[in-house]
């Protein structure tokens, strides 16, 4: 199952955008563009809490 994070879906305005199958490595991706191009330093649990507020289940995230 694939997943579009926009940086622009969680408030920031920007146009960063992630495409990919969903995995703990795309949402690795996204925390790290969000520390070193926003300065926040989320949580890997409050990143996935933003993909899970979206509406996708925490168990459709692959560990890859």
């Amino acid at each position: 199952m694939t997943i579009k994070l926009r940086c622009s879906d969680y408030g920031f305005e920007c146009d960063f955008v992630l495409d990919g199958r969903k995995s703990m490595s795309l949402l690795k991706q996204f925390k790290e563009h969000v520390d070193s191009e926003h300065g926040i330093d989320y949580s890997m649990e409050a990143i996935i809490q933003m993909v899970v507020n979206k509406g996708h289940a925490r168990e459709t995230i692959r560990n890859e």
